[in-house]
Protein backbone atom coordinates (compact mmCIF):
# COMPACT_ATOMS: atom_id res chain seq x y z
CA UNK A 1 0.00 0.00 0.00
CA UNK A 2 1.45 3.30 -1.08
CA UNK A 3 2.13 5.66 1.41
CA UNK A 4 -0.66 8.15 0.03
CA UNK A 5 -3.13 5.58 0.65
CA UNK A 6 -1.76 4.95 4.22
CA UNK A 7 -2.22 8.80 4.90
CA UNK A 8 -5.90 8.79 3.54
CA UNK A 9 -6.84 5.94 5.66
CA UNK A 10 -5.32 7.45 8.86
CA UNK A 11 -6.62 10.43 8.08
CA UNK A 12 -10.09 9.11 7.20
CA UNK A 13 -10.23 6.83 10.63
CA UNK A 14 -9.38 9.73 12.56
CA UNK A 15 -12.29 11.63 11.69
CA UNK A 16 -14.81 9.00 11.88
CA UNK A 17 -13.74 6.84 14.91
CA UNK A 18 -12.40 9.76 17.40
CA UNK A 19 -16.20 11.43 16.98
CA UNK A 20 -17.48 7.70 17.50
CA UNK A 21 -15.72 6.77 20.79
CA UNK A 22 -15.41 9.78 22.19
CA UNK A 23 -19.34 11.49 21.38
CA UNK A 24 -19.08 14.25 23.61
CA UNK A 25 -15.86 15.96 21.32
CA UNK A 26 -18.66 16.78 18.65
CA UNK A 27 -20.46 18.89 21.00
CA UNK A 28 -17.58 20.30 22.64
CA UNK A 29 -15.70 21.79 19.80
CA UNK A 30 -19.37 22.72 18.14
CA UNK A 31 -19.86 25.40 20.81
CA UNK A 32 -16.42 26.83 20.67
CA UNK A 33 -16.43 29.71 18.98
CA UNK A 34 -13.29 30.13 17.24
CA UNK A 35 -14.59 26.01 15.47
CA UNK A 36 -17.95 26.88 14.33
CA UNK A 37 -20.31 30.12 14.10
CA UNK A 38 -23.93 30.30 14.16
CA UNK A 39 -23.75 30.31 10.42
CA UNK A 40 -22.28 26.96 9.77
CA UNK A 41 -23.17 25.22 13.45
CA UNK A 42 -24.30 21.74 13.77
CA UNK A 43 -25.88 22.27 16.44
CA UNK A 44 -28.06 24.92 14.19
CA UNK A 45 -28.58 22.06 11.81
CA UNK A 46 -29.54 19.53 13.91
CA UNK A 47 -32.53 21.67 14.93
CA UNK A 48 -33.58 22.45 11.09
CA UNK A 49 -33.20 18.76 10.81
CA UNK A 50 -36.30 18.74 13.68
CA UNK A 51 -38.19 21.70 12.49
CA UNK A 52 -37.97 19.54 8.57
CA UNK A 53 -39.46 16.32 10.43
CA UNK A 54 -41.95 18.52 12.38
CA UNK A 55 -43.36 20.03 9.08
CA UNK A 56 -41.87 23.68 11.27
CA UNK A 57 -40.66 26.74 8.97
CA UNK A 58 -36.86 25.92 8.77
CA UNK A 59 -36.04 29.23 10.05
CA UNK A 60 -38.76 29.91 12.43
CA UNK A 61 -36.55 31.29 15.86
CA UNK A 62 -33.84 32.36 13.17
CA UNK A 63 -31.44 29.78 14.57
CA UNK A 64 -30.84 28.13 11.40
CA UNK A 65 -28.65 29.72 8.97
CA UNK A 66 -28.38 26.66 6.49
CA UNK A 67 -29.86 26.85 3.07
CA UNK A 68 -32.42 24.88 2.40
CA UNK A 69 -31.21 22.22 0.13
CA UNK A 70 -28.37 21.08 2.45
CA UNK A 71 -30.69 20.68 5.31
CA UNK A 72 -33.16 18.20 2.85
CA UNK A 73 -30.17 16.18 1.74
CA UNK A 74 -28.69 15.60 5.03
CA UNK A 75 -31.82 14.64 6.72
CA UNK A 76 -31.77 11.77 5.23
CA UNK A 77 -28.94 11.03 6.97
CA UNK A 78 -29.88 12.16 10.03
CA UNK A 79 -32.90 9.61 9.57
CA UNK A 80 -31.06 6.62 9.28
CA UNK A 81 -29.97 4.36 12.73
CA UNK A 82 -26.62 5.28 14.43
CA UNK A 83 -27.35 8.75 12.25
CA UNK A 84 -24.14 10.24 14.24
CA UNK A 85 -22.28 7.56 13.63
CA UNK A 86 -23.06 8.12 9.46
CA UNK A 87 -22.23 11.68 10.45
CA UNK A 88 -18.71 11.25 11.65
CA UNK A 89 -18.35 8.85 8.08
CA UNK A 90 -19.84 11.79 5.86
CA UNK A 91 -17.42 14.34 7.23
CA UNK A 92 -14.04 12.23 7.38
CA UNK A 93 -15.26 11.16 3.62
CA UNK A 94 -15.54 15.34 2.60
CA UNK A 95 -12.12 15.72 3.56
CA UNK A 96 -11.09 12.21 1.78
CA UNK A 97 -12.19 13.68 -1.36
CA UNK A 98 -10.27 17.36 -0.77
CA UNK A 99 -7.48 16.20 0.45
CA UNK A 100 -7.60 13.63 -3.13
CA UNK A 101 -8.16 16.22 -5.09
CA UNK A 102 -5.78 18.74 -3.97
CA UNK A 103 -3.06 15.83 -4.77
CA UNK A 104 -4.24 16.22 -8.30
CA UNK A 105 -4.46 19.91 -8.16
CA UNK A 106 -0.61 19.86 -6.72
CA UNK A 107 0.65 17.84 -9.57
CA UNK A 108 -1.08 19.86 -12.35
CA UNK A 109 0.42 23.10 -10.73
CA UNK A 110 4.06 21.19 -11.41
CA UNK A 111 3.50 20.27 -14.64
CA UNK A 112 1.63 23.31 -15.45
CA UNK A 113 4.15 25.79 -13.77
CA UNK A 114 7.49 23.61 -15.12
CA UNK A 115 6.06 24.15 -18.81
CA UNK A 116 5.35 27.80 -18.40
CA UNK A 117 8.67 28.79 -16.55
CA UNK A 118 10.75 26.15 -18.94
CA UNK A 119 12.53 25.06 -16.15
CA UNK A 120 11.85 22.21 -13.60
CA UNK A 121 9.74 23.14 -10.58
CA UNK A 122 10.20 21.32 -7.14
CA UNK A 123 7.12 19.97 -5.86
CA UNK A 124 6.32 17.86 -2.63
CA UNK A 125 5.24 14.45 -2.41
CA UNK A 126 1.35 13.25 -2.97
CA UNK A 127 1.69 11.96 0.46
CA UNK A 128 2.90 15.07 1.99
CA UNK A 129 0.31 17.41 0.03
CA UNK A 130 -2.58 14.67 1.45
CA UNK A 131 -0.99 15.43 5.03
CA UNK A 132 -0.88 18.75 4.78
CA UNK A 133 -4.49 18.95 4.56
CA UNK A 134 -5.71 15.74 6.71
CA UNK A 135 -3.57 16.36 9.65
CA UNK A 136 -3.79 20.44 9.71
CA UNK A 137 -4.86 20.41 13.52
CA UNK A 138 -7.56 23.51 12.68
CA UNK A 139 -9.17 21.35 9.53
CA UNK A 140 -9.27 18.49 12.12
CA UNK A 141 -11.20 20.76 14.63
CA UNK A 142 -12.94 21.86 12.03
CA UNK A 143 -14.11 18.54 10.81
CA UNK A 144 -14.73 17.16 13.89
CA UNK A 145 -16.85 20.24 14.97
CA UNK A 146 -18.76 18.53 12.11
CA UNK A 147 -18.78 22.21 10.53
CA UNK A 148 -20.63 22.83 7.33
CA UNK A 149 -18.19 25.06 6.05
CA UNK A 150 -16.29 21.53 5.12
CA UNK A 151 -19.15 21.26 2.10
CA UNK A 152 -17.80 24.76 1.22
CA UNK A 153 -14.19 23.54 0.31
CA UNK A 154 -15.19 20.58 -1.30
CA UNK A 155 -17.17 22.73 -3.98
CA UNK A 156 -14.02 25.27 -3.98
CA UNK A 157 -11.41 22.53 -4.33
CA UNK A 158 -13.63 20.56 -7.13
CA UNK A 159 -14.08 23.82 -8.94
CA UNK A 160 -10.40 24.35 -9.10
CA UNK A 161 -9.79 20.54 -9.85
CA UNK A 162 -12.78 21.06 -12.91
CA UNK A 163 -10.50 23.83 -14.34
CA UNK A 164 -7.03 23.09 -13.96
CA UNK A 165 -7.13 19.42 -14.23
CA UNK A 166 -9.91 18.55 -16.16
CA UNK A 167 -10.32 21.92 -18.07
CA UNK A 168 -14.38 21.73 -17.57
CA UNK A 169 -15.13 25.15 -17.20
CA UNK A 170 -19.11 24.99 -17.03
CA UNK A 171 -18.68 22.55 -14.55
CA UNK A 172 -16.13 24.60 -12.28
CA UNK A 173 -18.64 27.60 -12.32
CA UNK A 174 -21.62 25.53 -11.69
CA UNK A 175 -19.56 24.18 -8.55
CA UNK A 176 -18.54 27.43 -7.49
CA UNK A 177 -21.89 28.62 -7.66
CA UNK A 178 -23.16 25.79 -5.12
CA UNK A 179 -20.38 26.37 -3.13
CA UNK A 180 -21.63 30.09 -3.21
CA UNK A 181 -25.32 28.89 -2.50
CA UNK A 182 -23.85 27.24 0.64
CA UNK A 183 -21.57 30.34 1.92
CA UNK A 184 -21.70 34.08 0.05
CA UNK A 185 -18.37 34.63 0.63
CA UNK A 186 -17.77 31.99 -2.09
CA UNK A 187 -19.04 34.47 -4.55
CA UNK A 188 -16.17 36.63 -3.92
CA UNK A 189 -13.77 33.67 -6.05
CA UNK A 190 -15.60 34.49 -9.09
CA UNK A 191 -13.20 36.91 -10.54
CA UNK A 192 -10.18 34.67 -9.52
CA UNK A 193 -11.34 31.72 -10.42
CA UNK A 194 -12.52 33.23 -13.92
CA UNK A 195 -8.57 34.54 -14.44
CA UNK A 196 -7.88 30.47 -14.10
CA UNK A 197 -10.19 29.53 -16.83
CA UNK A 198 -8.62 32.35 -18.81
CA UNK A 199 -5.25 30.85 -18.33
CA UNK A 200 -5.97 27.25 -19.12
CA UNK A 201 -8.33 27.78 -21.22
CA UNK A 202 -7.31 27.66 -24.97
CA UNK A 203 -10.48 29.57 -26.39
CA UNK A 204 -9.40 32.96 -26.99
CA UNK A 205 -12.85 34.09 -27.03
CA UNK A 206 -13.52 36.66 -24.42
CA UNK A 207 -17.22 36.27 -24.26
CA UNK A 208 -17.10 32.37 -24.20
CA UNK A 209 -15.14 32.62 -21.20
CA UNK A 210 -16.17 35.46 -19.09
CA UNK A 211 -20.06 36.18 -20.45
CA UNK A 212 -20.81 32.59 -21.06
CA UNK A 213 -19.37 31.61 -17.53
CA UNK A 214 -20.64 34.28 -15.55
CA UNK A 215 -24.23 33.67 -17.03
CA UNK A 216 -23.68 29.74 -15.93
CA UNK A 217 -22.66 30.88 -12.55
CA UNK A 218 -25.90 33.20 -11.72
CA UNK A 219 -28.29 30.63 -13.57
CA UNK A 220 -27.10 27.82 -11.32
CA UNK A 221 -27.46 30.02 -8.73
CA UNK A 222 -31.46 31.22 -9.59
CA UNK A 223 -31.80 27.29 -10.00
CA UNK A 224 -30.80 26.66 -6.48
CA UNK A 225 -33.13 29.37 -4.95
CA UNK A 226 -35.83 28.43 -6.85
CA UNK A 227 -35.44 24.66 -6.21
CA UNK A 228 -35.02 26.39 -2.20
CA UNK A 229 -38.15 28.32 -2.52
CA UNK A 230 -40.05 25.38 -3.90
CA UNK A 231 -39.54 23.35 -1.13
CA UNK A 232 -39.94 26.30 1.52
CA UNK A 233 -42.80 27.90 -0.42
CA UNK A 234 -40.87 30.73 1.18
CA UNK A 235 -37.57 33.17 0.17
CA UNK A 236 -36.71 33.68 4.03
CA UNK A 237 -34.12 31.56 3.45
CA UNK A 238 -32.43 34.33 1.67
CA UNK A 239 -32.62 36.74 4.50
CA UNK A 240 -31.44 33.84 7.31
CA UNK A 241 -28.54 32.16 4.71
CA UNK A 242 -27.41 35.33 3.14
CA UNK A 243 -28.40 38.55 4.40
CA UNK A 244 -27.99 37.46 7.61
CA UNK A 245 -24.10 37.32 6.47
CA UNK A 246 -24.35 40.70 4.52
CA UNK A 247 -25.81 42.68 7.53
CA UNK A 248 -24.36 40.85 10.23
CA UNK A 249 -27.48 40.04 12.17
CA UNK A 250 -25.88 37.79 14.56
CA UNK A 251 -23.63 40.12 17.08
CA UNK A 252 -21.64 36.76 18.77
CA UNK A 253 -17.76 36.57 19.49
CA UNK A 254 -15.79 34.97 17.16
CA UNK A 255 -11.95 35.24 15.70
CA UNK A 256 -13.30 38.30 13.04
CA UNK A 257 -12.89 41.93 13.33
CA UNK A 258 -16.42 42.49 13.29
CA UNK A 259 -17.90 41.76 16.21
CA UNK A 260 -16.49 43.91 18.78
CA UNK A 261 -16.74 47.05 16.23
CA UNK A 262 -20.42 46.28 15.86
CA UNK A 263 -20.78 45.71 19.63
CA UNK A 264 -19.44 49.23 20.53
CA UNK A 265 -20.88 51.14 17.44
CA UNK A 266 -23.62 53.48 17.87
CA UNK A 267 -26.73 52.05 16.03
CA UNK A 268 -27.26 55.19 13.85
CA UNK A 269 -24.12 54.53 12.25
CA UNK A 270 -24.27 50.69 11.56
CA UNK A 271 -25.71 51.09 8.49
CA UNK A 272 -22.94 52.92 7.10
CA UNK A 273 -20.29 50.37 8.51
CA UNK A 274 -21.77 47.85 7.12
CA UNK A 275 -21.78 48.83 3.94
CA UNK A 276 -18.34 50.26 3.98
CA UNK A 277 -16.91 46.91 6.03
CA UNK A 278 -18.83 44.97 2.77
CA UNK A 279 -16.88 47.18 0.50
CA UNK A 280 -14.04 46.82 2.09
CA UNK A 281 -14.24 42.67 1.53
CA UNK A 282 -14.38 42.50 -1.56
CA UNK A 283 -13.10 46.14 -3.24
CA UNK A 284 -9.21 44.20 -2.70
CA UNK A 285 -10.40 40.89 -4.58
CA UNK A 286 -10.00 42.59 -8.33
CA UNK A 287 -6.45 44.24 -7.71
CA UNK A 288 -5.38 41.05 -6.35
CA UNK A 289 -7.05 39.01 -9.22
CA UNK A 290 -5.09 41.19 -12.01
CA UNK A 291 -1.86 41.37 -10.52
CA UNK A 292 -1.34 37.98 -10.75
CA UNK A 293 -3.25 37.58 -14.07
CA UNK A 294 -1.55 35.58 -16.67
CA UNK A 295 -1.81 37.79 -19.74
CA UNK A 296 -0.55 36.08 -22.47
CA UNK A 297 2.09 38.61 -23.75
CA UNK A 298 3.71 37.79 -20.65
CA UNK A 299 3.79 34.21 -20.71
CA UNK A 300 6.49 33.46 -17.46
CA UNK A 301 4.40 36.20 -15.01
CA UNK A 302 1.19 35.75 -13.21
CA UNK A 303 0.03 33.03 -11.11
CA UNK A 304 -4.29 32.24 -11.42
CA UNK A 305 -3.70 29.84 -8.89
CA UNK A 306 -2.05 31.90 -6.47
CA UNK A 307 -4.74 34.64 -7.05
CA UNK A 308 -6.96 31.82 -5.81
CA UNK A 309 -5.36 31.25 -2.46
CA UNK A 310 -4.38 34.64 -1.61
CA UNK A 311 -8.53 35.66 -2.09
CA UNK A 312 -9.37 32.72 -0.08
CA UNK A 313 -6.81 34.50 2.57
CA UNK A 314 -8.32 37.77 2.28
CA UNK A 315 -11.92 36.43 2.41
CA UNK A 316 -10.74 34.54 6.03
CA UNK A 317 -9.54 38.00 6.96
CA UNK A 318 -12.32 40.16 6.34
CA UNK A 319 -15.47 37.79 6.58
CA UNK A 320 -18.25 38.37 9.26
CA UNK A 321 -18.42 35.11 10.99
CA UNK A 322 -14.80 33.68 10.22
CA UNK A 323 -13.15 30.64 11.80
CA UNK A 324 -9.55 28.84 12.52
CA UNK A 325 -10.59 26.30 9.63
CA UNK A 326 -10.61 28.99 7.31
CA UNK A 327 -7.55 30.15 7.99
CA UNK A 328 -6.10 26.46 8.27
CA UNK A 329 -7.40 25.03 4.56
CA UNK A 330 -6.00 28.12 3.48
CA UNK A 331 -2.37 26.70 4.84
CA UNK A 332 -3.22 23.43 3.70
CA UNK A 333 -2.93 24.74 -0.46
CA UNK A 334 -0.11 26.71 0.48
CA UNK A 335 2.38 23.90 0.07
CA UNK A 336 1.38 23.69 -3.85
CA UNK A 337 3.50 26.29 -4.40
CA UNK A 338 6.90 24.98 -2.71
CA UNK A 339 8.94 25.52 -6.37
CA UNK A 340 7.44 28.97 -7.05
CA UNK A 341 7.45 31.31 -4.19
CA UNK A 342 7.92 29.46 -0.94
CA UNK A 343 11.38 29.38 -1.67
CA UNK A 344 11.28 33.12 -1.87
CA UNK A 345 8.73 33.93 1.44
CA UNK A 346 10.99 36.18 4.26
CA UNK A 347 8.33 35.75 7.48
CA UNK A 348 7.70 32.08 7.39
CA UNK A 349 9.00 31.96 10.72
CA UNK A 350 7.46 35.44 11.91
CA UNK A 351 3.91 33.90 10.55
CA UNK A 352 4.27 30.67 12.25
CA UNK A 353 4.84 31.82 15.51
CA UNK A 354 2.96 34.43 16.11
CA UNK A 355 -0.29 32.21 14.73
CA UNK A 356 0.75 29.99 17.19
CA UNK A 357 0.38 32.67 19.90
CA UNK A 358 -2.57 33.44 18.97
CA UNK A 359 -3.91 30.00 18.69
CA UNK A 360 -2.52 29.17 22.41
CA UNK A 361 -4.12 32.57 23.69
CA UNK A 362 -6.94 32.80 21.97
CA UNK A 363 -9.17 30.09 24.43
CA UNK A 364 -7.33 31.25 27.12
CA UNK A 365 -8.39 35.06 26.69
CA UNK A 366 -11.88 33.78 26.07
CA UNK A 367 -12.13 31.93 28.99
CA UNK A 368 -11.03 34.62 31.43
CA UNK A 369 -14.06 36.88 29.50
CA UNK A 370 -16.74 34.06 29.96
CA UNK A 371 -16.15 31.76 32.98
CA UNK A 372 -13.84 33.26 35.19
CA UNK A 373 -15.42 37.26 34.94
CA UNK A 374 -11.88 38.60 35.64
CA UNK A 375 -11.30 39.79 31.79
CA UNK A 376 -13.31 41.76 29.26
CA UNK A 377 -14.39 41.38 25.92
CA UNK A 378 -11.08 43.19 25.35
CA UNK A 379 -8.98 40.53 25.72
CA UNK A 380 -10.56 38.29 23.34
CA UNK A 381 -10.63 40.50 20.60
CA UNK A 382 -7.20 42.06 21.32
CA UNK A 383 -5.98 38.61 20.31
CA UNK A 384 -8.47 38.63 17.31
CA UNK A 385 -6.25 41.58 16.06
CA UNK A 386 -3.26 38.95 16.13
CA UNK A 387 -5.16 36.40 14.07
CA UNK A 388 -5.79 39.10 11.76
CA UNK A 389 -2.30 39.94 11.92
CA UNK A 390 -0.72 36.37 10.66
CA UNK A 391 -3.28 36.63 7.58
CA UNK A 392 -1.85 40.25 6.67
CA UNK A 393 1.99 38.73 6.91
CA UNK A 394 0.33 36.22 5.03
CA UNK A 395 -0.73 38.00 1.78
CA UNK A 396 2.30 40.37 1.97
CA UNK A 397 5.30 37.51 2.05
CA UNK A 398 3.45 35.35 -0.39
CA UNK A 399 2.62 38.52 -2.70
CA UNK A 400 6.55 39.75 -2.33
CA UNK A 401 8.03 36.32 -3.09
CA UNK A 402 5.96 36.00 -6.32
CA UNK A 403 7.22 39.50 -7.08
CA UNK A 404 11.05 38.09 -6.55
CA UNK A 405 9.92 34.84 -8.65
CA UNK A 406 8.98 36.62 -11.60
CA UNK A 407 11.98 39.08 -11.62
CA UNK A 408 14.07 35.89 -11.05
CA UNK A 409 12.29 34.39 -13.90
CA UNK A 410 11.86 37.27 -16.36
CA UNK A 411 15.79 38.18 -16.05
CA UNK A 412 17.24 34.44 -16.45
CA UNK A 413 18.51 34.56 -12.25
CA UNK A 414 19.21 31.24 -10.84
CA UNK A 415 17.93 30.50 -7.45
CA UNK A 416 21.23 31.12 -5.63
CA UNK A 417 22.13 34.49 -7.39
CA UNK A 418 18.24 35.60 -6.55
CA UNK A 419 19.18 35.07 -2.60
CA UNK A 420 22.01 37.46 -2.84
CA UNK A 421 19.91 40.47 -5.02
CA UNK A 422 18.49 42.53 -2.37
CA UNK A 423 15.27 43.59 -3.97
CA UNK A 424 13.53 46.78 -2.98
CA UNK A 425 9.60 47.83 -3.58
CA UNK A 426 9.62 50.59 -5.27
Amino acid sequence: MSKLYQVFIIGGLIRSLLPTLVPSITAILSSSVEITTPITSFKALKEAFYFFNNNIDLYDGGVNHNPPLLVMLLSFINSLPFADVWFHVLFALVDVVIAWHLVRINRWYKMYTSKRTGKTVASYNDDLIASFYLFNPLVLLSNLSHSTIAFVWLFLVVAVYQVAVKRQASIAIISLAISTYLSFNSLYLLPSILGLIHATSTSRNVGQIYILNIAVFFTTLAILASLSFAFTSSWQFLDNCYLSVILFEKITPNVGLWWYIFTEMFEFFTPFYIGMFNIYSFIFIIPLTLKLFEFKKVPKQGDSLLAIVLTLLWISFTKSYPTIGDLGFVLSLIPIFRGTVLPYCKVILITGMTLMVSLLLSPIFYYCWIVLGNGNSNFFYSINLIWGGVHILAIMDLLWAKLISDYSVENSINEEDIRKLNLAQL
